[in-house]
């Protein structure tokens, strides 16, 4: 990942949060929410969100029971800036 948008925005957290409270120390901040993606002989970071998948599934016996099927949907654009992740070198030399 080549934008710079994550580290721009952790460091505003992180200087609004001091703000907010100032009588503590040791103040940090990190955005959680991203993954490292293989692809071919590749390595990317790159957000994702995670989903609540939630179905009635039918049962042998009868009748249904809930059952929850957590995902994660990853991102191909950043979030913030909306740049493509594949595009991100071809935006920073603009």
């Amino acid at each position: 990942m080549t934008c710079t948008c994550r580290k721009e925005i952790t460091e505003k957290l992180l200087a609004r949060f001091k703000e907010q409270s100032p009588e503590a120390t040791g103040h940090t901040v990190s955005l959680s929410g991203y993954t490292l993606v293989f692809g071919g002989n590749t390595l990317a970071e790159k957000g994702y969100m995670p989903i609540a998948a939630t179905a009635s599934f039918p049962l042998k016996k009868g009748g249904f029971k809930e059952k929850k099927k957590p995902q994660n949907m990853v991102f191909t654009y950043c979030p913030f800036c909306g740049v493509k992740y594949d595009q991100e070198k071809n935006h920073d030399a603009n």
